[in-house]
């Protein structure tokens, strides 16, 4: 099975679908003009400056390599916010396209729809200091193709995730209407792209967590920024196949906590130990600290890289989450770093648990 290789694109356009029938589904990007003000300014001024430079005769190398980073700053900002994409999907054709405009040149990538075998949202974050020193965290989103026997292939990244996520629902209802004229479409896994499948427990597990409500979960509906449920979930890599899967763990208010990963065989109601209802309590309590520091959940999408770890926050206000790697995590000493202690402790408990006759 071919995966998809990313690159990174950071992109703001929204997709938009423009034709839809019964046979051809065409969805596309249009540029944003709003966006080239900023890196057009930026180059006149870098060009503004050099000729007011030569005029005056006070051009040094000094100056030169200045606005020489002014202008290839402005040069890329305009590279990237200057590209558009055309994506097809005909029926008819047996082709899923894709026709990229950048400005030096078309680009355009193509592969069998009939040798479709998964498509899916991947995220990428990036993290910012915000005006008060705090930290935020930017979402990107793209589509993603994994196909059979071809080379992979993927589209530019929006930040825009609410027009990706109705992008990728129309490309799955036009997929799955045409399934009966392509059988290799039938039944293929609900993954969610790089090769990370999940199982139907784990699916209704996941949705299970998210729909719990404060009142269920030992918290009330009136206190709209208390945190009453955390998620983590954990990027792995097994190595004997190198395929990817996740472990997520719940915790919330009452003490309640879960073990479940993707591939299935979880654990669920493990409060009743009283270790695991203290460490479940210290968690939401150590969550309720980091709360500052979220950023609003944009895409509920499992981490697709090792060791990429992923809270969420369930407050009745709305749903947050933070992310980071591991390695940058594991300090006793940081409410994260204590978040994750915890989730060990309830780990190990539940792997005991499941590992019973």
């Amino acid at each position: 099975m071919a995966q998809i290789v990313v690159s990174v694109s950071d992109h703001e356009n929204s997709m938009r679908i423009v034709n839809q029938t019964a046979s051809e589904l065409v969805i596309r990007s249009f540029v944003d003009q709003k966006k080239l003000i900023f890196p057009g300014v930026l180059l006149g001024l870098a060009l503004l400056g050099l000729g007011l430079a030569i005029y005056a005769g006070e051009l040094n190398v000094a100056l030169i390599l200045i606005l020489g980073l002014l202008a290839a700053l402005a040069l890329s900002m305009l590279y990237s916010d200057l590209q558009s994409e055309t994506l097809t999907l005909d029926q008819a054709a047996d082709q899923v396209r894709c026709d990229r405009k950048t400005p030096l040149g078309n680009q355009t990538w193509e592969l069998p729809l009939s040798a479709l075998q998964e498509v899916s949202v991947e995220t990428i974050k990036r993290r910012y200091k915000k005006n008060s020193g705090s930290h935020g965290t930017l979402w990107s989103y793209t589509l993603k193709f994994v196909a059979k026997d071809v080379p992979p292939q993927q589209l530019l990244y929006y930040r825009d995730g609410d027009s990706v996520k109705v992008a990728h629902q129309a490309i799955r209802e036009f997929w799955a209407a045409i399934a009966q004229d392509f059988p290799s479409l039938i039944n293929q896994p609900k993954g969610r792209g790089l090769g990370l499948v999940t199982s139907s427990a784990y699916e209704r597990w996941r949705e299970t967590t998210f729909a719990i409500q404060p009142e269920q979960a030992g918290g009330t509906s009136e206190e709209r920024e208390r945190v009453y449920g955390v998620l983590m979930d954990v990027g792995m890599l097994d190595e004997a196949t190198t395929e990817p899967w996740v472990i997520s763990m719940s915790a919330f208010l009452s003490g309640d906590a879960s073990f479940f990963p993707t591939p299935g065989g979880g654990v669920v109601g493990l409060g009743s130990e009283p270790r695991v209802e203290k460490a479940a309590y210290a968690i939401v309590q150590l969550a309720q600290t980091v709360l500052p520091q979220a950023s609003p959940l944009q895409d509920t999408t499992l981490p697709d890289q090792p060791d990429l770890v992923q809270f969420t926050l369930l407050t009745p206000g709305g749903t947050y989450s933070v992310a980071d790697y591991l390695k940058r995590l594991q300090d006793p000493e940081k409410p994260l770093g204590q978040i994750l202690g915890q989730f060990s402790l309830i780990r190990r408990f539940a792997e005991q648990v499941r590992d019973q006759p």
